[in-house]
Parts: structure tokens; sequence; C-alpha cells
């Protein structure tokens, strides 16, 4: 619980970093090994650093990464996830038959909450349940679920995804991108009761019709302790695989501190011959990923606060001070490769010209901005490192020049305007004059 709990504090983190940092995209950086999925979206959640993408913005089949979306959905709309019974429907079953299909082994006649439902859909994947719930969220019609589907990832800024089912059954017109899916996936994490059950390897959710006890196992083996793939600082979240898909998991990983989000699409599953791979080559390259992440980068403190970092042009001030110390703000941390030293970081400082008195300590006066490489990572306040009061007389003598400065302002306007309209009106009467000096003549 204590992980799920830091999760979505992160969720929140990484928004408000946005705010005070530009972060360079880690994108390109190299982890040394190739990566044979179709589109991948890593990100550190605790700075919202990308250290490594490929062809994130590239068209590919969810599979059942979909449900991530069919839960959100359910969660959002299904206000008591306890007390509605759901029942699977006719047309469901048939449109499950003999599709081959993952399911969670819900039979006909048979009733489930909607919490239950959720442990069916993301756990063992099932597609009945996600399609269950798609069903009553949609008011009955599934058709109607997938325009939710996509009404709520449009609001998402998932601009290049288009869903046509529930469960992430393959249908060419079905797609996201890896980015997509990432976004996606934020916002369900920002949902506890996801993140719950995202994170869990086993549910118990009784016994069906004929006494036989379902046991829903995850398929995420990243969380399976056991598992050849377990992967001990992983904390979720959906797998999905399809022929068309390939192999695809969105996952999240903590350790030391550090909590990473990695989106894989289309890792393969057969070789150049088309025989199938022994391996689960998403699951192996997700932790390949995760192990270089937690090993090849760390949060380094660039500039603490209360730094001096040097001074200002200063008027106005008492005694004739005429400059004003500047220091950082706040204190700047941030997610860097291990062979990049804080002393690699510059400086560029964004002052006024000149600064007036009075100022008290603290204030902002401009922007320290901190540089890698000619690129701008990141910034806090540069503020007043010391309070200076205001001298009386000169603070008088410089309203005065305002206020001179504004009157010939003022008044060479209006003399301009008013010279403009003398001008026009003598034009004027000088026509009118010679016009009846030659009437008179003629």
């Amino acid at each position: 619980m204590r992980k799920l709990k830091t999760v979505a504090s992160l969720l929140l983190a990484v928004v408000i970093t946005g705010l005070s940092a530009i972060t360079p995209a880690f994108a390109d950086y190299d982890p040394g090994f190739d990566v044979d999925a179709e589109a991948v979206y890593f990100i550190n959640l605790d700075t919202g650093k990308v250290i490594y993408e490929k062809d994130a913005d590239k068209k590919v089949y969810p599979a059942s990464t979909t449900k991530i979306m069919t839960a959100l959905l359910a969660l959002e709309n299904i206000p008591d996830l306890d007390t509605p019974q759901i029942e699977l429907k006719l047309y469901i079953q048939n449109a499950l038959s003999g599709t081959g299909a993952s399911l969670a082994g819900i039979l006909r006649g048979e009733t489930f909450t909607p919490r239950e439902l959720l442990y069916a859909a993301l756990l063992p994947s099932g597609n009945e349940a996600a399609m269950m719930l798609g069903d009553y969220v949609g008011d009955g019609s599934l058709d109607y679920f997938a325009e939710m589907m996509n009404e709520k990832a449009a609001e998402l800024g998932a601009v290049n995804t288009h869903f046509v089912n529930a469960s992430g059954m393959h249908d060419d017109d079905h797609y996201t991108t890896a980015y997509d899916m990432y976004l996606i996936t934020m916002a369900a994490l920002e949902n506890e009761t996801f993140r719950e059950i995202v994170s869990t390897n086993y549910y118990y959710a009784g016994e069906d019709q004929n006494g036989n006890p379902l046991h829903w196992n995850t398929t995420n083996f990243l969380i399976s302790p056991g598992s050849t793939y377990y992967y001990p600082y992983a904390t979720g979240v959906k797998t999905g695989t399809t022929d068309e898909a390939g192999r695809c998991l969105v996952s999240t990983a903590e350790k030391d501190g550090y909590h990473y989000l990695m989106v894989m699409m289309g890792a393969p599953q057969y070789d150049s011959n088309g025989e199938k791979l022994e391996e689960n080559m998403v699951f192996k390259q997700t932790i390949e990923l995760y192990d270089w992440a937690f090993s090849s980068f760390s949060n380094k403190t660039l500039i603490e606060k209360d730094v001096g970092v040097g001074e200002v042009p200063l008027k106005l001030a008492r005694g004739g001070k005429d400059y004003l110390l500047i220091k950082s703000g706040e204190v700047f941390t941030d997610l860097l490769p291990n062979e990049i030293e804080a002393s690699s970081i510059t400086m560029e400082l964004d002052l006024p010209a000149v600064v007036n008195a009075p100022i008290k300590e603290g204030d902002q006066v401009g922007t320290i901005r901190l540089m890698l490489a000619g690129e701008e990572i990141g910034s806090v306040p540069a503020v007043a490192a010391e309070d200076v009061d205001a001298s009386l007389i000169a603070t008088l003598i410089d309203q005065f020049k305002r206020l001179f400065r504004s009157f010939l302002a003022k008044f060479i306007v209006v003399f301009v305007i008013l010279s403009i309209i003398a001008y026009i009106t003598i034009t004027v009467l000088r026509g009118r004059n010679k016009n009846r000096y030659y009437r008179r003549r003629g």
C-alpha cells in the first residue's frame, strides 16, 4: 500500500515539476542494447523526464492494454463497485465463442460486482469481464461504450488513439500509440482502486455455478513471485497480446526512491523463421530497460537554495547603495546520467537592467537558468539576498521625473493632435475663401 500511495503522489509531482523545469529529452540516450519492440515510451515519474523512447507516436495495436481505458471509464462511471450485480449476456458469450480470446471463466447465469469484474478484466485479462463492464457503463451498448472510450482518449490528449471495443480484440480500426497509452495509464493510476488491482498478482473470486474455484492470476509476470520474469521492483500494470499487436506491456517500477513507467508495444513473438520465441521478449526487454535506468541515472542537486549568484544595478536605495546581491531562491534537483557531474552545469542569469528600492530579501527579481551543453534543463528564481530600504528624497525625485515625463508625453500628443486639427481647419478655410474669390471675379 505504501508503494501505491507513492505512485499517486508522483502523478501530481510530474505535473508540478513541469511548471518549474524544462526537461531535456534523453529519449535518444543509448541503453547499450537493441530494443526489438515496435514502440516504447519510458518516463521517470519523479521528474517527468523521458529517458528512452522508440517510435512513441507510431500507430500500434494495443491488444488487452485496452482494458486500462475500460477500467478507467468503469471507475469513473460506477459510483458503487460492490452493489450492482452484472450478468454475462448471451450476445457477449456468443461474440467470444470460438475466438480463442482470454477469458476469466465467467459462465452464463453468473453475476459479479463491478469490482470483481475489474479484477477479472485486469488480472487474467478476461475479455468477457471487460465487455460486461462496457455493456453496463454503455447502457447496454458496447458501441456506445466505444464512443465513450474515444471521447475520454481525446479528453486526455490521446489524439492518435481510436477504440472500437472494450476488450482489445483485434480490429484494424482499433489502435493507439505508446505515448497515448502512457497518457491513458497515467489517468487510470490516479484512481486508488485501479492502482490496487493492477498491483495484485492473485485474486480469489469464489466458486462458479458448478462449484469450481475461480482463481484469477495476473498475466503480468513481472509481479508474480516464482515466475521466470518476476521483477521485485515492478508494481503493475497490464499486458496485452494478439498476433497482430505482438506482445505489449504497460508497467511501473520503483527502486531506491526512483519511480518509472514504461509502455512497450509490439515486442516480437516469433523469430525470422516464424518459430515462436522461447523467451517472452516484452518481459525480458522491459526488465533490461528498468535495470539500465536504475543503474544509469541518479538525482543530482544542481543548485542549493540561498547560493549567491551575482548582483544587479540598484536605484533609489538609501545611502546611495548602487547594487543588489542576488541568490538562488530554491534548490533544484534533476535526474541525470551518472557520468554527468553537477559541476558540468552552467548558470545563465535573466535579470532586469536595474532594480528599484525598496526590496525585501527573498523577493524574486529574475531567473537562474541551468544549462547543460547549451540546453536548458531547469530554472529557479533569482531572489534578493538582502533587504534594501528606499531613499525618500531619491524616490520623490524619481516620481517627479516620471510624472513630468508622463505629462510631457501627454502634452506632446495633445499638441500634435491640435496642430493637425488646426492645419486641416486652416486648409479648409483657405479653400473656401479661394472659391468665393473666383466666383466674384467670374
